[in-house]
């Protein structure tokens, strides 16, 4: 195992060369070569609006088929992007009452007792690259309605939770939420134990009370198999929980790692080994969002840039299950 701090270089070095264009990115193609082959892969080109520039989610809607939504990330406007599996924009909404610190993360789940509808659209500002912020953010609205052509244009205002973590701030770029409301967390970067280790991916929760308590703490609940930081490239950077929630996808910049979950509370099943993709072959520049286009593990791809096509491949879910 390389020492950390040499660890951290190769994976900030890697996601700098990876946001030039992708050039030197292949440097590290036969260095992590952990996982299957994706599938069946669709590369569509992306008519987005101009607006989208990061493009650092992807969230496909339950209720409008083929539709998915994105954002941007850090310092950007708070505007949330609704585009469709052949490419077209399918709508711009501006959050009236909320800023983006750093987007980075969201989910669709259940609304609670504040929102007048069944299926609601997270936001998370959960960013925090030098993990120094005292607190982060959720916002939760009622899932948008995509338009049919281009051009359109709406705003909504959103419920804002902020809260704080247990043991400190943490840089997040995953997140999702279980059909019980319950929303999870899921650090991205390296860290080290007090041995001197790499840890394993750190997943906390917000439970779905926290929207009604006066101070929302985010609890330490558990830890993945995947390791930031042991091999290049190997970060966290989205996360999706299947339409029936019986999986969850967690991406880094070269793999994608399938869990089983309880398909109420959202939590993983360590009793069944996950399944590994390596989206190497995939071609993105500075891959960003995964989520699933149906239950049988087809996923759809967003990559750093509103440039940047659309991916979409198939990649297995644990056997069993």
């Amino acid at each position: 195992m390389r020492p950390f701090a040499l660890v951290v270089a190769a994976v900030v070095s890697a996601c700098d060369r990876a946001a030039n264009g992708g050039t030197e990115r292949n440097a590290y193609v036969d260095i992590d070569s952990m996982g299957v082959q994706p599938t069946a892969i669709a590369t569509v080109p992306l008519h987005a609006r101009p607006e989208l520039l990061e493009n650092s989610v992807a969230v496909m809607s339950r209720s409008q088929p083929g539709v998915f939504y994105s954002m941007n990330d850090s310092d950007n406007e708070p505007l949330v992007f609704a585009l469709d599996t052949a490419g077209n924009d399918r709508g711009l909404w501006r959050v009236s009452n909320a800023s983006n610190i750093d987007w980075e993360s969201a989910s669709l789940g259940p609304c609670g007792d504040t929102a007048h509808a069944s299926t609601c659209l997270y936001i998370g500002d959960t960013g925090d690259n030098e993990s120094v912020y005292p607190t982060r953010a959720v916002y939760r609205a009622a899932e948008p309605t995509a338009a049919q052509s281009a051009g359109f244009n709406g705003a909504f205002a959103a419920d804002k939770l902020t809260y704080v973590y247990a043991d400190g701030p943490h840089n997040v770029e995953a997140m999702y939420v279980a059909p019980n409301g319950d929303m999870f967390l899921i650090a991205k970067s390296p860290l080290r134990a007090r041995d001197g280790h790499l840890r394993p991916a750190l997943v906390y929760r917000l439970s779905a009370q926290a929207w009604s308590s006066t101070k929302a703490i985010a609890e330490l609940t558990d830890s993945l198999s995947i390791v930031p930081g042991s091999a290049p490239l190997r970060v966290v950077t989205d996360a999706a929980l299947s339409p029936n929630g019986r999986h969850l996808a967690v991406r880094t910049y070269e793999q994608v790692f399938v869990y089983a979950t309880d398909s109420a509370t959202g939590r993983v099943n360590h009793s069944v080994p996950p399944s590994i993709c390596n989206i190497v072959a995939l071609g993105e520049a500075q891959g960003e969002g995964i989520s699933w286009v149906d239950d049988d593990g087809r996923f759809i791809f967003t990559s750093e840039g509103g440039a940047s096509p659309l991916v979409i491949a198939n990649c297995p879910v644990p056997a069993g299950r």
